[in-house]
């Protein structure tokens, strides 16, 4: 069998050790070697004859209760507390110092109680074996055993499901588990934890360089070269492809700040060889203190990422302490955002409301409804579009939410055509992105034609900065739309610079007054000139005016007098459900 290069062993750490140890016919590959002992389900320890860890695979580390496990240089006897059945501590199982007299083979039956388990002692078997070699004690190998077959199966496939298979870290499912059990127990002010997020700078470059062999090895040794920074208290976990997360438990952020000085600088020191090539590494680390105001696991994961993203941005091996700024906290809900919008257009958690507006002309009759988008919660309530839509616009999912919105009413004006209902009209609201997307006009007409839905029945608003800034795609849309039979009104008439010049280029049939100049109209006297002059110029042009924002009576009546054509709020009727048409459900 071709033997290994040392060289290229060399992120097997502690078992490079025993090579020279093996006779050359015995030699295998120190990779197979390791992932062999950390496959089988029992605990497995390898020390030199003082009794000193060379070598411990994963599920020592689950039997004990001990997430770093037993470190190489620590005596075993420290580290692997024996009870019987009583709870009466044992004997240490090695001697103090190597023994001419050591049996090769012995087996003890004991107990060990795991940290931070309240669960009753685990059982095991510990076999012990002294390896001799010309005479000379040379190693202890110690096999840990469950002594319950179940249990031994259920340990080894616990430790595969919140494990990662390469660097033999805790999982980021397992990793926000523990956060949260700690989050839980954060009552006492003086409780004090700190969170590290790791990202490994240009890992991707390393990847698609060298490869994805050269990518893994890389962080087996970053890893172990981390590890040897961290107490055996700390919570260390793989959480993406580069990227980890680091609990130091019962630390200040002072007392965090010397602990990350000392990763940062045994990175910067570290020099990764392959191929006969130095590769310089570098790490980018986001700090966030944890106590007992710190939010759920997964946005404190967020915010430590929002700082190492920043951290990133600075260049190689930077450190970056979280602050709670506004727009840091905006962006952090954005991106939460992002999962759930896709979650509910998968889960079609999306609903449909609308809001009825009505003539100020004679009786006060609903002319049409406008439609609005909410969001169904996981926990069943109804979530605001002010919540998720500035997310949507922002991360380019808009355009997707007014598709579905286009689907949905459509089918609905469908159904309410079937059984009669012909004379409802509706405004459905256009973004800025879906008016610049030179297919949205066809999928419109395509979705309107299956449908069977007349076009007089159907409104579009668009807002007027973003038919300003897709003039020409809106003017496409617009007359495409209209040459079908549909209307449009503009919509936050009044809010952007540029109202007037643009106006006489949009062929729309209503212009929407901002709310922000109708709210307030009593009470400000340019407000309602505003609303006056807006009123009157579209009247000169031959467009409708509606009015946002009426919440009141008096407001109405002002508005009337004003001559304003149509109006919409909760003074008149705040935004409801669609009644629904259940028995043409299927249609």
């Amino acid at each position: 069998m071709t033997l290994i290069d040392p060289k290229s062993a060399e992120y097997l750490g502690p078992l490079g050790q025993l090579e020279a140890r093996l006779n050359p016919a015995e030699q295998i590959s120190l990779q197979a070697a390791e992932a062999a002992l950390g496959e089988i389900a029992d605990g497995v320890i390898v020390t030199d004859p003082r009794g000193l860890v060379l070598y411990a695979n994963p599920l020592v580390s689950e039997m004990t209760g001990n997430l770093v496990g037993l470190l190489p240089g620590q005596p075993v006897n420290e580290g692997l507390s024996l009870c019987d059945e009583k709870g009466v501590p044992l004997a240490p199982i090695l001697p103090d110092s190597p023994a001419e007299e050591v049996p090769r083979t012995r087996e003890i039956n004991a107990c060990i109680h795991r940290l931070g388990d309240a669960r009753q002692p685990l059982e095991v078997t510990v076999q012990v074996m002294a390896l001799w070699g010309a005479g000379v004690l040379t190693h202890y190998v110690l096999v840990l055993r469950d002594t319950s077959a179940a249990r031994r199966i259920s340990t080894r496939l616990s430790w595969q499901t919140s494990h990662d298979a390469l660097t033999r870290l805790p999982n980021r499912q397992y990793f926000e588990s523990e956060l949260q059990k700690l989050l839980s127990q954060c009552v006492d002010k003086r409780q004090y934890h700190v969170l590290l997020y790791l990202d490994v700078y240009q890992f991707k470059v390393i990847n698609d360089t060298l490869g994805f062999v050269a990518g893994d090895q890389l962080l087996v040794q970053l890893v172990a070269l981390l590890q040897r920074g961290l107490s055996s208290v700390d919570l260390f976990a793989r959480v993406g492809s580069d990227e980890f997360a680091i609990l130091l438990r019962d630390c200040t952020l002072e007392e965090g700040g010397r602990v990350v000085a000392r990763l940062r600088e045994s990175v910067q020191e570290f020099r990764f060889h392959w191929l006969g090539n130095d590769n310089r590494v570098a790490v980018s680390i986001g700090v966030v203190g944890v106590d007992r105001f710190t939010p759920n696991a997964s946005q404190l994961l967020a915010t430590a990422n929002d700082a190492c993203c920043s951290a990133r941005e600075q260049g190689r091996n930077r450190v970056k302490l979280f602050g709670d700024s506004r727009k840091s906290l905006e962006k952090r809900r954005e991106t939460t955002w992002v999962a759930e919008i896709h979650a509910a257009l998968r889960e079609d958690r999306l609903i449909l409301y609308r809001q009825p507006v009505v003539s100020l002309k004679g009786e006060r009759k609903v002319h049409h409804f406008e439609i609005l988008v909410r969001m169904l919660g996981r926990d069943g309530g109804v979530i605001s579009p002010g919540l998720f839509l500035p997310a949507a616009e922002r991360y380019g999912l808009i355009e997707e939410v007014d598709r579905w919105v286009i689907r949905k009413v459509f089918h609905y004006m469908a159904q309410e055509q079937h059984i009669g209902i012909a004379g409802t009209s509706y405004a459905i609201n256009i973004s800025g992105i879906s008016l610049g997307d030179e297919t949205f006009a066809d999928f419109v007409l395509q979705e309107l034609t299956e449908a069977g839905v007349t076009p007089s029945r159907v409104q579009f608003e668009i807002t007027e900065t973003s038919a300003i800034n897709n003039l020409e795609r809106a003017l496409i849309f617009i007359h495409k739309l209209r040459a079908a039979g549909c209307s449009f009104a503009l919509d936050d008439f009044g809010r952007g610079v540029s109202s007037l010049a643009y106006l006489r280029q949009l062929p729309v049939d209503y212009l929407k007054i901002d709310g922000s100049f109708v709210r307030n109209m009593l009470e400000d006297e340019i407000d309602s000139a505003m609303v006056s002059t807006i009123d009157h110029l579209a009247k000169r042009m031959g467009i409708s005016t509606i009015a946002e924002y009426v919440e009141s009576p008096e407001l109405m009546e002002r508005l009337c007098l004003m001559g304003v054509d149509y109006a919409q709020g909760f003074g008149i009727a705040a935004a409801t459900g669609l009644p629904e048409i259940g028995e043409f459900e299927g249609l």
